[in-house]
């Protein structure tokens, strides 16, 4: 009997492949995210520091290098808002490949249910053809012994 092929071999490949293109663009994603996070927490740290450092000064050093320190706190607070426009982005694209690699994961996995199914089923018509070759080979051995015997066949 020849070899085992299932039609849909090609078509789980892909899948496959598509599979871990998605696991390896959501582990970049994350990575992207984690860094965004960082870069906020950072900033977010530096100003207070800044603040804290402002705070510490005597009146008449701290008041000129005040204007200096809120018009930077300012910018700064422009920049951590764009940063969190932009973690929202990368959340929201994350969520969408997340939906995408579920989806794609579930059809691999039918793929693969259904190509066990398939090689099960051509193992049972294995079975059976090598079963009736079997049977085949019994009824002529014994017809053949009947005849050395001198036994007529049936017919």
């Amino acid at each position: 009997m020849k070899r085992f092929t299932w039609p849909l071999q090609r078509l789980l490949g892909v899948t496959i492949q598509r599979q871990r293109a998605l696991r390896a663009e959501l582990f970049r994603l994350s990575r992207e995210l984690a860094r965004v996070r960082q870069e906020i927490v950072r900033r977010k740290a530096t100003l207070r520091a800044m603040l804290s450092d402002l705070g510490d000064e005597e009146f008449q050093v701290r008041l000129p290098r005040q204007q200096v320190v809120l018009s930077c706190s300012a910018a700064a607070e422009k920049e951590m808002k764009k940063l969190q426009v932009q973690l929202g982005a990368l959340e929201q694209h994350r969520k969408e490949l997340t939906d995408q690699f579920v989806k794609v994961k579930a059809k691999r996995e039918s793929l693969e249910r259904l190509r066990e199914e398939a090689y099960q089923r051509y193992l049972k018509d294995l079975s059976r053809l090598e079963q009736k070759q079997l049977d085949d080979s019994a009824q002529i051995a014994f017809a053949r012994k009947l005849l050395r015997r001198g036994v007529p066949a049936a017919n």
